[in-house]
């Protein structure tokens, strides 16, 4: 049976409602048309020239990504900005952009959960009970460049950030993304360690100096793992209510590599 844009949408709200977004967030259908036909569905971290290509040249329908193509208000919609170019080669091939962002982050089975996961965290609970971002949990105690070596094989990141608090691992918070906000809630939770991205140097020396050891895994190793749990989801959602619909994960170059 086949499916349109609309019948996406919908699966997609059932498994990351949108209701959960940040007041902030732009989620949702970002490109295209509802009525839109869906045969083929590339799932991706965001649009780049990379998954753009990638799309154009497996046939898909739509796209659906984590971080939202279109963040602020648009004014023009010209090849002068490179995202803007992006969009105007998808709509030129009829290509659907749906993206799921702090929604997916903060729901079970989304960003953090799959975060928690990979990282082999127990007994995982919610970080920030308010939005539902965050994680905590814990492992069997480590030294941090113990950890730190394991995280970076488990996300298969190029390379990570240590600050050292001169703690073992042992009471683990993780956040998919740029999680820096989450440092206070971290301690206050008895975590000795954060694994996050994005971590900027006062914020790490805030975060040592105040006894939390900081892992800076990077921005996109710590989402990319959601795209193959989200794949398998829809995957079996499809197939349950027989929707013929071919899904592929994107490859994804690391924007940011040791040299």
């Amino acid at each position: 049976m086949n499916a349109n844009v609309a019948d996406i949408i919908k699966i997609m709200e059932e498994i990351a409602p949108p209701t959960l977004a940040e007041e902030w967030d732009n989620a949702g259908l970002l490109l295209g048309r509802r009525s839109k036909i869906v045969k083929k569905l590339l799932l991706a971290l965001d649009v780049t020239q990379e998954v753009v290509n990638q799309a154009l040249s497996q046939g898909a329908d739509m796209i659906i990504t984590h971080h939202p193509v279109i963040f602020k208000g648009l004014k023009q919609l010209t090849d002068a900005q490179w995202q803007q170019e992006l969009m105007l080669q998808l709509t030129e091939h009829g290509v659907a952009v749906y993206s799921a962002h702090t929604n997916l982050d903060c729901v079970s089975a989304g960003v953090n959960d799959v975060l928690a996961q990979k990282l082999k965290l127990q007994e995982s609970d919610v970080l920030n009970s308010a939005t539902g971002l965050g994680r905590i949990g814990t492992v069997h105690p480590l030294a941090l460049h113990q950890f730190a070596a394991f995280v970076k094989e488990a996300l298969q990141a190029d390379y990570v950030t240590v600050g050292d608090a001169g703690k073992k691992v042992h009471r683990v918070a993780v956040c998919g993304g740029a999680g820096s906000d989450l440092i206070a809630l971290a301690l206050k939770k008895g975590a000795d360690t954060l694994v996050t991205g994005d971590i900027k140097y006062h914020e790490a020396q805030n975060a040592v100096f105040s006894g939390l050891n900081i892992i800076d895994a990077g921005h996109q190793p710590t989402e990319l793992p959601v795209m193959d749990k989200l794949a398998d989801r829809l995957s079996l959602r499809f197939a349950e209510r027989n929707l013929h619909i071919v899904v592929n994960v994107a490859s994804e170059t690391l924007l940011l590599k040791h040299l």
